[in-house]
């Protein structure tokens, strides 16, 4: 009996500590429009790759960037849903991106290559 009560505080404490991050995208995006820093727009009407990004975004580890400094952002990226509505985020060359007060370490591909 003292070994269950063990067991069940050890699980209790792990499902504690797990990063549990909501999603900072919900519905379905339709179109996805990237404006690189060379000045070229990118449109994708891709599902497969537009719910991969999506789901990079609401799933990859998340930092808020209140103490960050960035010197340049590189692509500014939207999100469309079928209703019309936008999110809008910054895509770097590396993957990453910055949304809604959130570092997200993502693995983005990068569709402004040069």
């Amino acid at each position: 009996m003292k070994r269950m009560s063990l067991y069940c505080l050890c699980i209790l404490f792990l499902c504690s500590c797990s990063q549990f991050n909501e999603s900072l995208l919900n519905g379905e995006m339709v179109k996805l429009t990237i404006k690189c820093k060379e000045g070229e727009i990118i449109e994708i009407e891709n599902e497969k790759t537009i719910n991969k990004v999506v789901r990079e975004i609401n799933e990859s580890k998340r930092e808020g960037t209140q103490e960050m400094e960035f010197d340049d952002f590189e692509h500014l990226s939207t999100l469309e849903n079928n209703e019309g509505e936008t999110k809008s985020f910054n895509l770097f060359s590396n993957g990453k991106i910055t949304m809604a007060g959130y570092y997200i370490h993502s693995n983005i591909d990068n569709f402004c290559e040069e």
